[in-house]
């Protein structure tokens, strides 16, 4: 039997060697602790070839056995606790054994991962700022540093960080593909694109030059092509972006993450309308390892799991949608939309009732982060038929008077249940909440609120009340053309033509029209009356496309009214000038001027088009009608007097003749015989 220095000389060659042997050395030893069961060495050597054999449970359970090693292997225990997922504890240990930033770089480095896991971006970016070690790639660390301030939301200030280390050391593959990164985060996606391009080469060159083989580098090029294709996604090159996945996907990647990231991006791009079965094939990369997922970052989890949820849901696949949910809730405890899944999932089930309670309950319990869940509410009471019910939940929502959309859906509740004085009042409330508000849209709304007020009070016969909001809207200063205009109308409807005509001093001066159509007026003043009435509408955007409208209309009222002049020659050799707003052909005007018809009523003019006798169509059957009874057909005698019936010059000169003596005359019927047929009304 060996002894423990034998065992120990053995374990030495072993961990020694290039690379070292520890599947050979654990053997060795479990025979130096069969001797020597608290010996610190082997005890060390047994968790660090338990480490290296990825064997982290089990180290794990080595140092909850024997815990005098912890603090002589903290770092080695911080990190089996971080490889287990178990940051929050592996921070613990860091801060216990290394309070100090600088002391030990292996636990600067080990807390910086730790932070970014934990989704303290800003603080793990700084962790990598302070580390300085001539052993450590600066180019890497830089990386990894501008990596966390993305996630931070400093992007500007990681391209700068980038750019200086590139400047410094030349820019790698990995350099420029986080500046890319960095450019997406400040919504820049073309320009992403191209630095993207350069990425892409800067790897090529770099895995050609290590001898990779191509097969090896396409392989790994699919992070770019994933990346890329979310840009052209955001740019809304849909097809393009599709095209990239799918291809993305066919290649198989080997990283979880990019496929994972590929198969949610497909599936919000198609959404729940395109693709649904293929969409659900491809989303089972999102089914990820909890190693692989715990390198994601807190915003690409929590957005994995909402569309696992979604994606169940739309399949209709309820039992796979809550056991995705639960790992949603994990994901996002705080957020509100745990309980919208889960609500979609009851109202699916047509379990409107549960799903009402469940809404009502989330948002009495968060009555200020209920926003969404609210509005879900809100939109079930209305499909339910519960109008108050639904202007109640609006009415609770926090800040629901700052925004324009929830103050409209207000107003127009009240308005289907016939309750003015509640829409007129949530208008005031809302224009009182706006006078406070400083950004730029304040006072276009509270304009907006005050008009939409008194336009309710007159609609409710409440002149009083109209005319004083109006009154104080112009004295407030607001000296618009329209409000001032309305005021003015609203003082002579009350017959205070004083104070209407003091208030129209403020109105420009409009020039004398030498030519105003009045129907053409009335006409525009109804559109702009019905466009105010629509809350989408900018009026002034309205009201100067239908002075246009009228500016063309008149330009071409105008053209109308121009004559047009033809001079003809007579066979006599007399030149004649005719006029007219539409000139027939010069053939037909020859034609009537020698006839001595121009410019006397056509005795025809009562006939449809269609039996004058200038009609060309009539002309040829005219012909064809002579034409049979001319010859010897059966019947001839009849065609004659088809065509003798056409013939009503006769009459139609009588009628001339009344006319122009002053006596009535009969007007002929257009039809003869009782050949008309009944008709079946429509039911």
């Amino acid at each position: 039997m060996a002894t423990l220095e034998e065992l120990f000389a053995e374990l030495q060659g072993l961990v020694t060697e290039e690379p070292p042997n520890h599947a050979a050395a654990l053997p060795i030893i479990e025979k130096i602790l069969a001797e020597a069961p608290d010996d610190i060495d082997a005890l060390k050597c047994k968790l660090v070839a338990l480490i290296n054999l990825k064997k982290f449970t089990e180290a794990m359970a080595v140092l909850d056995k024997t815990p005098s090693i912890g603090s002589a292997c903290a770092f080695e225990k911080a990190y089996v606790q971080y490889r287990l997922n178990r940051h929050a504890e592996t921070l613990e240990v860091i801060q216990a054994a290394a309070p100090k930033k600088g002391v030990d770089v292996r636990m600067d480095l080990l807390r910086a991962q730790t932070l970014y896991r934990l989704g303290r971006y800003h603080d793990c970016g700084e962790m990598y700022g302070a580390v300085e070690d001539e052993d450590i790639d600066p180019g890497e660390l830089a990386v990894n540093r501008s990596a966390a301030m993305c996630e931070a939301g400093e992007a500007e200030e990681a391209e700068n960080v980038l750019k200086g280390t590139a400047a410094m050391l030349g820019e790698t593959a990995d350099m420029a593909f986080n500046r890319a990164c960095a450019v997406i985060a400040r919504g820049d996606m073309s320009r992403a694109i191209v630095v993207l391009d350069a990425a892409e080469q800067l790897h090529r060159q770099e895995s050609e030059a290590a001898g990779d083989s191509e097969a090896d580098i396409v392989a790994e090029l699919v992070g770019f092509q994933v990346q890329k294709a979310y840009c052209k996604q955001r740019l809304g090159q849909q097809d393009l972006a599709e095209k990239d996945y799918e291809e993305a996907l066919k290649l198989k990647p080997s990283d979880q993450e990019v496929a994972a990231v590929a198969s949610n991006n497909l599936f919000a791009l198609r959404g729940k309308d395109t693709s649904l079965f293929d969409s659900a094939k491809k989303a089972r990369a999102l089914n990820l390892d909890s190693a692989v997922e715990e390198r994601l970052t807190i915003q690409q989890r929590r957005v994995f799991a909402i569309n696992r949820c979604l994606l169940s849901l739309y399949m209709n696949k309820h039992k796979e949608c809550l056991a995705a949910l639960t790992k949603l809730e994990k994901e996002l405890a705080a957020s509100e939309l745990p309980s919208l899944v889960k609500a979609a999932l009851l109202a699916r089930e047509k379990r409107l009732d549960e799903c009402s309670a469940l809404l009502q309950q989330y948002a009495t319990a968060n009555p200020k982060t209920a926003l969404r869940v609210k509005l879900t509410l809100a939109q079930l009471q209305l499909q339910q038929g519960e109008k108050t019910a639904a202007i109640e939940t609006l009415e609770s929502i926090d800040s629901a008077l700052s925004q324009a959309g929830i103050v409209g859906a207000i107003v127009k509740l009240y308005e289907l249940v016939k309750n003015q004085p509640g829409a007129i009042k949530t208008l005031d409330a809302a224009a009182k909440v706006m006078e406070a508000d400083k950004s730029k849209e304040a006072p276009a709304l509270v304009k907006r609120y005050r008009m939409l007020a008194a336009d309710l009070r007159m609609s409710s016969q409440d002149a009083a009340e109209a005319l004083k909001a109006l009154e104080a809207l112009v004295k407030g200063g607001d000296k618009d053309t329209s409000t001032v205009a309305r005021l003015c109308v609203l003082l002579c409807a009350t017959k205070d033509v004083a104070a209407a005509e003091k208030y129209a001093e403020m109105l420009p001066v409009v020039a004398e029209a030498d030519d105003v159509d009045v129907q053409e007026l009335e006409t525009y003043t109804t559109a702009v009356v019905l466009k105010e009435n629509l809350d989408e509408v900018d009026i002034k955007a309205e009201q100067v496309k239908l002075q246009q409208q009228m500016e063309r209309r008149r330009k071409q009222r105008l053209a109308r009214r121009k004559k047009d002049k033809a001079t003809v020659t007579t066979e006599e050799g007399k030149a004649v000038t005719v006029e007219a707003f539409h000139l027939p052909k010069p053939e037909r005007i020859l034609e009537l001027v020698e006839m001595g018809s121009w410019g006397k009523p056509d005795a025809e003019r009562w006939l449809p088009w269609h039996m004058r006798s200038y009609n060309k169509k009539l002309v040829k059957k005219r012909k064809g009608n002579a034409a049979t009874a001319s010859g010897g057909a059966q019947g001839g005698a009849g065609a004659g007097a088809a065509t003798n019936a056409l013939d009503r010059g006769e009459k139609f000169s009588a009628a001339l003749k009344a006319e122009a003596e002053g006596t009535p005359e009969a007007a002929p019927a257009a039809k003869t015989g009782s050949n008309k047929k009944g008709k079946k009304g429509r039911k």
